[in-house]
């Protein structure tokens, strides 16, 4: 009679070996299989004026590299035409305010999202910049992103809220879509002092391809009651193993378990499967990776899962950005709007809070490889659902772009306003596996615009 531990398929333990040893089932958890939060109660309203949630969940759409914004939000048509670049402006739903002629459904959509033209910090490193703006704070050390050196790096945002708001559904609380990007392969989007029980559920996979599979979620159509035992079984022999010991590893102990009881339904497994949807729904979004990543992120939401990141690292363009800008602005355009207008439709755009952010922008000038390089003195993200007012522009950048001329916001700003939004006290200290104290925010304020009649 076959060994019974040899009937786990391989995609649950993600591995190419038909059965494992539970110490190394556990080392392999340990350096990297993608967490699951435990359920546990938020810290909501706790300081003075906290206002009551608004958002249910968070959608981040990360471009990373920086998208230009003088070439996409921001047009500067009356600049030199060394500073505003091949695209023309065209005007939006919203009188006097103009995008890039790329970004026609966009333009027309305005009235759905918020426009913020002001952002800025001071890091023109990629990393630097992505730890800011998906952590909200500064990189502390430029060895961070290292696996040794992880308990030292502050939380992603989406770790914070898989911590405080938990699972449902048995869905993990922190996934992202498609997981494939530079960011997610060097630890840009994890836990940090929280514990990897935390870190994001990565997919590790393009939905645009035929070949999509949420590897650790393929498994056999039906599994039989015999071998749901089995696995419960090996679930209670992992807990028997003493040898690996630690923080990190306790943590991961608990998604462990939590992974194999979540990931077993049909269910769950059907939330990721984009096939199921029309053909014109999937035309819509667009037949790209974004297009497709922006889809499986709106399935997740509308199953619940309270933080999704969609992860796109095609905007460093140093070099001939226009034929570039002309492939994936367009891509973005139908994204992101069918996206906004999907959620709309559905009636979950008013519970989800929607980010499109970036490293930084890109300079006023053209270079000499007929590019834009890195410049982070101002650029242009945008945000909608949870109640935020649409149709309106906050801030402005200067004439050529290189600055913010009103309104300046920094990233520390947009993560208070996406705790805000949640009921979560960015300012409350909370303890990390390190044992020590530590704030989720230590700077940064609501934005008020965004913010609406809360």
């Amino acid at each position: 009679m076959p060994d019974r531990a040899s009937e786990i398929p391989s995609a649950v333990v993600g591995t190419g070996r038909s059965a494992w040893s539970r110490r190394g089932l556990l080392k392999s958890a340990a350096l990297g299989l993608p967490g699951l939060a435990l359920s546990e109660l938020a810290a909501r309203c706790s300081r003075a004026g906290q206002t009551a949630p608004r958002a249910r969940s968070v959608l981040v759409v990360y471009a990373g590299g920086g998208i230009s914004h003088h070439d996409a939000f921001d047009p500067k048509p009356e600049a030199p035409v060394e500073v505003r670049g091949e695209f023309q402006a065209t005007p939006t739903a919203v009188p006097g305010v103009q995008f890039t002629d790329l970004l026609p459904a966009l333009a027309r959509d305005l009235h759905r999202f918020s426009l913020i033209r002001s952002v800025y910090h001071t890091q023109t490193d990629h990393g630097v910049s992505a730890y800011l703006m998906l952590r909200g704070y500064s990189q502390p050390d430029p060895s961070f992103d290292r696996p040794e050196n992880q308990l030292r790096a502050n939380p992603n945002m989406g770790s914070h809220v898989a911590r405080l708001v938990g699972t449902r559904n048995g869905l993990p609380a922190y996934i992202c879509v498609p997981g494939l990007s530079y960011l997610a392969t060097v630890n840009y989007y994890t836990a940090g002092w929280m514990g990897r029980a935390y870190d994001p559920f990565l997919l590790k996979s393009d939905p645009n391809l035929d070949t999509f599979a949420v590897s650790r979620l393929s498994l056999e159509p039906v599994v039989s009651d015999e071998r749901q035992t089995m696995r419960r079984l090996l679930l209670t022999e992992l807990g028997r193993d003493r040898h690996l010991t630690g923080p990190a590893i306790s943590s991961v102990d608990v998604q462990y378990r939590r992974a194999f009881e979540a990931l077993m339904t049909e269910t769950t497994r059907r939330v990721f499967d984009v096939a199921r949807e029309p053909a014109s729904i999937r035309d819509a979004y667009g037949r790209t990776r974004i297009g497709q990543s922006c889809l499986v992120a709106r399935r997740l939401i509308e199953a619940g899962v309270p933080f999704v990141t969609v992860d796109d690292d095609v905007w460093d363009h140093h070099g001939t950005i226009f034929p570039a800008l002309r492939q994936r602005l367009p891509e973005l355009d139908a994204a992101f709007s069918t996206l906004l207008g999907d959620l709309s439709a559905r009636g979950l755009l008013d519970s989800t809070l929607v980010l499109l952010l970036t490293d930084f922008g890109r300079t006023p000038t053209i270079n000499k490889g007929a590019g834009r390089d890195h410049w982070p003195g101002v650029f242009s993200i945008l945000a909608a659902g949870a109640g935020i007012p649409g149709g309106q522009v906050i801030g402005s950048s200067d004439r050529l772009g290189a600055a913010p001329h009103e309104r300046p916001v920094t990233p520390q700003d947009v993560a208070a306003t996406l705790y805000h939004l949640l009921g979560l006290d960015a300012h409350q200290e909370y303890k990390g596996v390190d044992g020590r104290a530590h704030l989720m925010l230590d700077r940064g304020e609501p934005l008020p615009e965004l913010l609406g009649s809360s």
